[in-house]
């Protein structure tokens, strides 16, 4: 199946547009569960572009494994930044 636990593909709609995950999980033929550089999330496969890479990882993986293997495969990854609000006096 093109969307086999493992694909590397790219977000091409949405917030996490541009922006490369692996999938992690398989729920149906429609959707899958993302991780990597997009937030962790079910997407739908027709969001996604595949790429011609499969790393090796595991069913449901954490965000950690996920980002090592797209390291092994070239594919840098910056960490994700969390927001400080400032508090409203």
């Amino acid at each position: 199946m093109l969307f086999d636990i493992g694909r590397v593909a790219v977000k091409i709609a949405g917030r996490d547009a541009r922006k490369y995950c692996v999938v992690v999980d398989k729920l149906d033929n429609n959707y899958v569960l993302v991780d990597g550089e997009t937030r962790r999330k079910k997407i739908n496969v027709k969001h996604l572009e595949p790429l011609d890479i499969v790393v090796k990882i595991k069913k449901n993986a954490n965000n950690e494994d996920v980002i090592n293997a797209l390291k092994e495969v070239g594919i840098s990854i910056s960490k994700r930044k969390k927001v400080k609000r400032s508090k409203k006096k």
